[in-house]
């Protein structure tokens, strides 16, 4: 489970993103998707790949002398792990902070302040 997985690494929430986008993939199909905005080897991608499919983000199936890799977890999963560790961790459980900032940052269109309204609508609901 999402849990129990190794926190991703920078460079391995790129190559992730790629392998999300793709679905099934080859390690050169990443490596053409991210050299548009890294300058890595195809060996750099080749082993990232490598220690995603060991901790557990990406399967990897191997058709004679081909590997392809897919996604072994949704990237909604991932995302919300990362984003409740850095919200215990940096905030301390407080999510009012994170929206405080998101706010400031920049201008919500009014699809997001419309959003944001049900979530909280929605939270209050669910209240005792």
């Amino acid at each position: 489970m999402a849990k129990d997985l190794p926190e991703l690494t920078r460079a391995e929430w790129v190559v992730m993103k790629s392998c999300w986008t793709k679905g099934k993939c080859t390690a050169r199909e990443v490596h053409e998707a991210v050299s548009q905005q890294k300058d890595w080897q195809y060996q750099t991608v080749k082993t990232m790949l490598d220690r995603l499919v060991g901790k557990g983000y990406v399967r990897m199936d191997k058709i004679g002398p081909i590997c392809l890799y897919a996604p072994a977890i949704s990237q909604n999963k991932v995302m919300t792990r990362a984003v409740d560790s850095f919200v215990g961790t940096v905030l301390d459980g407080a999510f009012a902070p994170l929206f405080a900032h998101l706010a400031k940052g920049k201008r919500l269109t009014e699809d997001e302040i419309a959003s944001l309204k049900r979530l909280i609508e929605e939270h209050e609901e669910g209240q005792p």
